[in-house]
This record gives C-alpha cells, sequence and structure tokens, in this order.
C-alpha cells in the first residue's frame, strides 16, 4: 500500500515524565553524540529558514539557531505535543521570534514548495524508512540547491548484546528467536538502502558517512539498569525476545567481561543531501 493510501498515523502524546526523560538523558547522551557533523555542515548566510523535522525538546532546534545569523530562521516540527509543549517551554527568548515550534506530521507538511534553505532530520529516519512520503515532502520543502542533512544509527549498532541473543539461539536450535533477533538487527538501515531510499525521494549528491562511538558501562549489571538504554532499547528489544532471552545476555556479558567494565557499539550515519538546483 502506498502512503498516500494508509490510515493517518496516530500521535502519540508524551508525558511530562517522558518529555523530561527525552530532555534530559536520550538527546544530552545519545542524541549529541550525532549532532555536531550536522551542525558542521549547516549552510551558512543571511535570512537561511533552516526546518527541524522531528525537534523533540527542540534542543537541536536551538544549537542549530546558535549556528545561523541573526536573521535567519528556525522552523522546528514534530507530531507528539507533549514533545513541543517542553520545548516550547524552555524557550530561550526566541520562541515565536527567530525560532518557531509546530506541532506537524513530515508526511503532509503545511509549508510551500521550496521555501527551506536546509531541511534537518535528526534521528527520526528510523521512523521515516518506510514511508517514502515523509522524504519526498522533505524534498519538495527545500528550495532548488538546498540541503538535507539527516543523522540515524546504522545496522551494526548493539552487536554485542545482539551476537548473544544468536549465540543463545543457535546453543538451544531456537529458530523463532534467531528470526526475531534478526528483525531487531534490521531495524536500523544499511547504508546503500539508506543512500538509495533519498535517491528514490528525488535527492542528488547523497553522501554518508559512518562514525561509531561507544556507550560505556561499569558492569552488565549496570548496563540492563541504565536509564538511557531503558528509553531507547530495552522496550522495543523485550518486546521482541522476550525478558528471559535479555535476563540471558545479562548473565552472558557478566560472564564474558568478567563482571567487568564493557561497552556497546553504536553506528552512527552523519548524511547530507542535495535537492537539485534549477
Amino acid at each position: 500500500m502506498s502512503d498516500e493510501g494508509r490510515a493517518p498515523r496516530r500521535r502519540r502524546r508524551s508525558s511530562q515524565q517522558d518529555a523530561a526523560l527525552v530532555d534530559a538523558i536520550v538527546a544530552p547522551q545519545y542524541g549529541a553524540r550525532f549532532a555536531q557533523g550536522l551542525l558542521d555542515a549547516l549552510p551558512t548566510g543571511e535570512r537561511l529558514q533552516v526546518l527541524d523535522v522531528g525537534c523533540r525538546t527542540g534542543q537541536i532546534s536551538f544549537r542549530l539557531l546558535q549556528r545561523l545569523g541573526p536573521t535567519s530562521r528556525v522552523i522546528a516540527i514534530d507530531p507528539d505535543p507533549g514533545l513541543i509543549g517542553l520545548a516550547r517551554q524552555r524557550g530561550y527568548g526566541e520562541t515565536g521570534r527567530r525560532l518557531f515550534f509546530k506541532e506537524e506530521c513530515v508526511e503532509k507538511l503545511s509549508f510551500g514548495e521550496g521555501v527551506f534553505d536546509a531541511v534537518v532530520a535528526h534521528l527520526v529516519y528510523r521512523d521515516l524508512e518506510q514511508r517514502p512520503a515523509a522524504l519526498r515532502e522533505m524534498h519538495r520543502v527545500l528550495a532548488p540547491g538546498g540541503r538535507l542533512l539527516l543523522t540515524t544509527p546504522l545496522r551494526g549498532s548493539y552487536v554485542e548484546v545482539f551476537d548473544m541473543l544468536r549465540e543463545r539461539a543457535r546453543a538451544e536450535g531456537d529458530d523463532v528467536l534467531a528470526a526475531r533477533v534478526r528483525s531487531l538487527v534490521e531495524r536500523d538501515p544499511a547504508p546503500t538502502p539508506l543512500v538509495q531510499a533519498l535517491e528514490a525521494a528525488g535527492f542528488i549528491a547523497v553522501n554518508l558517512e559512518r562514525i561509531d562511538f561507544r556507550l560505556s558501562f561499569a558492569s552488565a549489571d549496570a548496563l540492563f539498569s541504565d536509564r538511557l538504554l531503558g528509553a531507547i532499547a530495552f522496550p522495543e528489544w523485550q518486546a521482541t525476545v522476550g525478558p528471559e532471552a535479555l535476563d540471558d545476555v545479562r548473565r552472558r556479558l557478566a560472564t564474558y567481561f568478567d563482571q567487568g567494565a564493557l561497552s556497546l557499539t553504536v553506528a552512527a550515519a552523519q548524511v547530507s543531501a542535495l535537492r537539485a538546483p534549477e
């Protein structure tokens, strides 16, 4: 079924507690690790218009604004009113002046064609991969020659956990678990299909740079009680493979690392692409 034929996506409203967790833990400890290259690639100049897609609590929106000249503006959108509400509350004196927050879905943007000099899509591609209309909309609202800047985790992230799950599946001959682990691995995009999806949406000069980083923990127990992973990974892992399999991973990691420190790999993509000049 095409995007146009799908039922409208249900809008999630984060609670104040969830929004505060995103703001205090997820954005600075995880999102910021992806963001620097994106900020460095932001176009410079006067009177630029930048669209921040999936802005969440606005931390990247404010950093974008700081990189732009005093006559430029950032329009930040997110479909989650709970996250947008916290972004507006922060303010920093620029909300409604050079920075505007709007509750909006990217599949059907309210903006005219070619109005933005840059579109930023920070850590939202995983939600857009099966929604090509969203990519086409980001292309549509870019001015000719305008730049898309996108970040996303790539396939290959959390390989240490997934390898332990595969080992359990092999040891027990559990084909169902093996398939579920494979589905977790494949939730993150591989580089070539990501580039192809952007090209199919009309972008040119697509450039993807992979930059790995590591999340470090004092022990396996510390990893499995970590608030960041509790926000970005554990709910999906547990729903897919079940709590028993995850507890087995914890025990295997503790044994493998002799109850000591360990780290998880995160494969990060920084992507830039252009709308063709006229």
